[in-house]
């Protein structure tokens, strides 16, 4: 496990075309889970909201919600990864706790997870 709940973030667009090219998709109704190893100590992470969500208000909405998930999720996400959400529209829809379900879920099956989260 991470020694800190905090997961970096990927700025580089030259980093999040390369994930989006070689890595493996996961996807569900709300977000598209894009994994590919690195040679770190550490994962890291990018959100992307493309205009098919909405209007900047709405794509930085739905961006918000996924970075708390993720940061929800950072204690038990397995070093060495760098992965990609995708927002979907139905995203911004979706309760809460349906949302975090749904994160659970493509998270255990992208076998980013140590454990499943409980809490």
């Amino acid at each position: 496990m991470p020694s800190s709940s905090k997961l970096a973030t990927l700025h580089s667009s030259q980093e999040i075309n390369a994930i989006r090219k070689e890595g493996r998709s996961f996807s569900n109704r709300y977000i598209v889970l894009t994994v590919t190893p690195n040679a770190l100590q550490e994962s890291r992470f990018a959100v992307i909201a493309t205009r098919s969500v909405g209007g900047a208000v709405e794509r930085n909405r739905c961006k918000r919600r996924i970075r708390s998930r993720v940061e929800k999720f950072a204690p038990g996400i397995i070093p060495g990864y760098d992965f990609l959400v995708i927002a979907r529209f139905a995203c911004l829809e979706v309760e809460p706790t349906v949302l975090d379900s749904a994160f659970e879920k493509i998270f255990t099956r992208a076998e980013l997870l140590a454990q499943v989260h409980s809490g």
